[in-house]
């Protein structure tokens, strides 16, 4: 019951994949599609991309919202190729 209440209150959207990029230099524009669907979030600078772990990542964007990469090689490679000029 907690859990549940507890998910029904965070928003961190899951990223599945990275369709696009609009700049490799900060601030860049990416669309991605996350398991709440598609949408567009703005990174501000590198530094708003938080790893976890050696396959998690976090990234802010600018309005503070929290996406989830539960796991980079789960990733297609166009997505991992894009997420790679960042890291």
């Amino acid at each position: 019951l907690i859990t549940d209440e507890l998910a029904s209150r965070e928003f961190v959207p899951e990223i599945s994949r990275i369709s696009a990029v609009s700049s490799f230099a900060c601030p860049s524009t990416w669309q991605v599609i996350t398991d709440r669907g598609t949408t567009e979030l703005v990174l501000k600078g590198e530094e708003d991309i938080r790893r976890l772990s050696q396959s998690r990542l976090l990234i802010a964007d600018s309005h503070g919202v929290q996406f989830l990469v539960r796991d980079i090689g789960e990733l297609d490679r166009h997505s991992r190729k894009l997420l790679d000029r960042f890291l």
